[in-house]
């Protein structure tokens, strides 16, 4: 007999046992954004009873040290001068008041780069006013499109953004995506991917190709028709129904929610029974294109070699970037308050049951259904 055949087999039974143990303890270790058993998931109704109209949220998204709202910088005495008048090089703040100005670039140095502080963006040996550093630079066109944004985007209404939002006292905000090459031929491994996904991904977010957000959060490729058939009878070319697939469920992560929280999971195309947060979804769909398109790929010359991907694009944002899992980023924290500097003229205003429905807008030129009305919710939704 073999050693192995004298061996009990209540030791044998006790060896597989440990090993299973010890692979279970390293799977868990391994695997993060687990839910632990002592945090129960929270279930919200959104409509009528028994049609499913529910959201699943967590204590853990809520908890994330990336999702506190920072300590506000000590207000600001007026002093009467521009900071155009009363510094050098001004081109995007000139029209603040000085102390307000100064107010506001201590805010985004904790905001952007609490541990390099100034030097962030300046060069200490070198005047403020140098454009020599091409975080300054780019740091200038951010804060045009936060202007913007805040006065012109229906998405965040009168809560406002600042550079905190996507920042959270990094750099580079630590949710953001490049291009990815195109997939070569099938060569085994995981599910059939090719390389770099089995390769390089970490997490499931990681694994999913970047062709939905090029398509729909770069590119204007309208997403619908994803049923079964589009409106016109033609069945939806599987490789767009793949993608919008993905995209939906990079949302659903980073909101934290899952299809409810928009659809109604019986007519999930059917507006008239969804939920107002769809129109707030599909203005910020059009929000983040306007970002990654109108000015991160426009700032591409302002970027050194290492701080760009492996196509040689920009990094570029997704819904992620600023929810970091919650369905309104900072818990609909109201972050431009008290930095009016980074209001532009006709800040937008708040989307609301009621406001939503008072312009249908364009959606008519991308729906075929009607738009839905404060009437077709009056049955459910927030």
């Amino acid at each position: 007999m073999t050693p192995l055949e004298k061996r009990p087999r209540s030791s044998l039974l006790g060896v597989f046992l440990l090993a299973a143990a010890f692979a279970t303890l390293l799977f868990v270790v391994l695997v993060p954004t687990w839910d632990a058993p002592w945090d129960p998931i929270e279930s919200r109704e959104w409509g009528w009873r028994g049609i499913a109209m529910n959201t699943f949220t967590s204590e853990r998204t809520r908890s994330d040290p990336l999702n506190l709202v920072p300590a506000s910088i000590e207000p600001f005495e007026a002093r009467g001068v521009s900071a155009g008048e009363a510094y050098e090089n001004i081109q995007v703040l000139g029209d603040l008041d000085a102390a307000q100005f100064d107010h506001l670039m201590l805010s985004i140095t904790e905001w952007v780069a609490p541990e390099e502080g100034c030097a962030y963006c300046h060069n200490p040996d070198a005047s403020f006013a140098a454009d020599d550093m091409y975080t300054k630079k780019v740091a200038r066109r951010m804060l045009t499109m936060v202007r913007d944004i805040n006065a012109n985007s229906r998405h965040v209404g009168n809560v406002g953004v600042t550079c905190y939002t996507c920042h959270r006292g990094q750099g580079v905000p630590q949710r953001h995506w490049f291009k990815a090459a195109e997939p070569k031929p099938p060569m085994g491994g995981i599910v059939g991917k090719p390389p770099p996904w089995n390769r390089t991904a970490k997490t499931m977010r990681d694994f999913f190709p970047r062709a939905p957000f090029e398509n729909y959060l770069l590119d204007d490729q309208q997403i619908m028709g994803a049923q079964a058939r589009s409106v016109s009878g033609e069945v939806t070319d599987l490789a767009d129904l793949e993608n919008i697939y993905i995209l939906m469920m990079q949302m659903s992560d980073g909101l934290g929610g899952n299809c409810n929280f928009c659809h109604n999971s019986r007519a999930f195309a059917d507006w008239s029974q969804s939920t107002p947060k769809r129109i707030t979804a599909w203005y910020g769909i059009r929000m983040t294109r306007g970002i990654n398109r109108d000015y991160l790929t426009k700032m591409h010359d302002l970027f050194p070699a290492d701080r760009l991907g492996p196509l040689g694009d920009v990094a570029k944002v997704d819904c992620g970037t600023c929810h970091n899992g919650m369905s309104r980023p900072l818990g609909g924290a109201p972050m431009a308050r008290g930095y009016e500097g980074l209001r532009g003229p006709g800040s937008g205003s708040a989307i609301t049951r009621e406001t939503a429905f008072e312009t249908r807008l364009p959606y008519e030129a991308e729906i075929t259904e009607p738009a839905p009305t404060p009437a077709s919710l009056q049955q459910g939704g927030e």
